[in-house]
């Protein structure tokens, strides 16, 4: 049973929570502050924590730096009404699975609990219409550390650490052989684990030329794809998912103005495509924070009981403007641009639906 610590000093939303949680199945401890929670750590172990950001004394994030020499398994989600772009930085480099922003749904809250019980256990199934080398290729661009555990004929291990592989196993074999043998698996089902701490690094080489290598040397029938895959590899640079997708990033770089783009998973705020840096904000940061908004944006435009559907959303700030557009075709994608006061906007909007509509075709939104 999945337990989980609230550490609030809103005794009636401490309260709220962990009714509705308790009656979910779960086991909810509660902490009025940093100082019990750090008690009640001590004591047990915790599978979740979900922390306030503004508390009296300690902090959420002292909260989250504080947990990671008490529990290595605790999964930490921050929840705040007013959360800024440096305390979303903050929060991932202290480990956060996500920061809920207040106030927020029961559904929104039960999403990141298992979005953080995932990230203790891990995930098991199948992607349909992904290859195993996609995958790695989105996990290296998004800098994660994990174990992916793939099931076939044999089972086999591909360990990363902040996107670039390091080690894999299969039956007898380490390192790169292993490798090649996991990409000549014709089907099966992975499962994502935490990285173990002392893995170890028989993998060195850069990723685009290990995996390009890696397919070269494999049968050409136990490829995953074909010849075009490979020339697509080739083609593209070592920071990219799909090369589609990280294609049409880069096609905003023409705009006046532009500082940066980011392709984000707005359900989970992950980056799975970006170019440039968002001036005075890390990347990672920047989605999460991005993804967070177009989920508040929504919950406004439900509550509105309007029947139109987002297109774009601009943030305009004392320097640039923050344009998020909602990718129709892909739900779940949302094409974000960086851009100084300069930039037309309506230049701006035309770009990133024409740059939608070169991937996926005409049927999406319009500028």
């Amino acid at each position: 049973m999945t337990s989980v610590l609230i550490v609030d000093d809103d005794i009636a939303l401490r309260t709220t929570i962990s009714r509705d949680l308790g009656d979910q199945g779960f086991t909810v401890w509660l902490a009025n502050d940093a100082g019990e929670a750090i008690e009640l750590l001590a004591e047990r172990s915790v599978d979740v924590l979900l922390t306030d950001l503004r508390m009296p004394g300690a902090d959420g994030i002292d909260l989250l730096e504080r947990i990671r020499a008490l529990s290595t398994r605790t999964r930490a989600i921050l929840m705040s009404g007013y959360a800024s772009a440096r305390d979303y930085q903050r929060a991932i480099e202290c480990g956060a699975v996500r920061v809920l922003c207040k106030p927020f749904t029961s559904s929104e809250l039960l999403q990141a609990i298992r979005q953080a019980v995932d990230c203790e256990t891990g995930f098991r199934g199948s992607i349909h219409g992904l290859s195993l080398v996609d995958l790695l290729q989105m996990f290296h661009y998004a800098r994660r550390s994990l174990a992916i555990a793939v099931d076939g004929l044999a089972p086999g291990h591909v360990f990363l650490e902040e996107g670039h592989v390091i080690h894999a196993v299969y039956r007898d074999q380490q390192g790169e052989a292993a490798l090649r043998a996991i990409l000549a698996m014709p089907a099966g089902s992975l499962r994502t684990m935490v990285l173990p701490p002392s893995t170890p690094h028989s993998i060195t080489r850069e990723f685009r030329a290990l995996l390009l290598d890696s397919l070269r040397t494999l049968d050409e029938d136990n490829v995953h794809g074909d010849e075009d895959e490979l020339a697509d590899l080739e083609e593209h640079s070592t920071a990219e998912t799909t090369p589609d997708l990280q294609r049409m990033v880069e096609s905003l770089r023409q705009l006046d103005g532009y500082a940066a783009a980011l392709l984000i998973d707005h359900e989970s705020g992950v980056m799975l495509g970006g170019d440039g840096e968002p001036p005075g904000l890390d990347r990672h940061a920047a989605a999460a924070g991005y993804g967070e908004l177009y989920r508040l944006e929504r919950r406004v435009i439900a509550a509105l009981d309007s029947e139109e559907a987002i297109e774009d959303v601009v943030i305009t700030m004392s320097k640039h403007y923050h344009v998020l557009h909602a990718v129709a075709r892909q739900p779940s994608l949302l094409l974000c641009v960086v851009l100084d006061r300069s930039a037309s906007l309506g230049l701006t909007r035309y770009a990133l639906a024409s740059a939608e509509a070169a991937v996926f075709g005409r049927g999406g939104t319009s500028g």
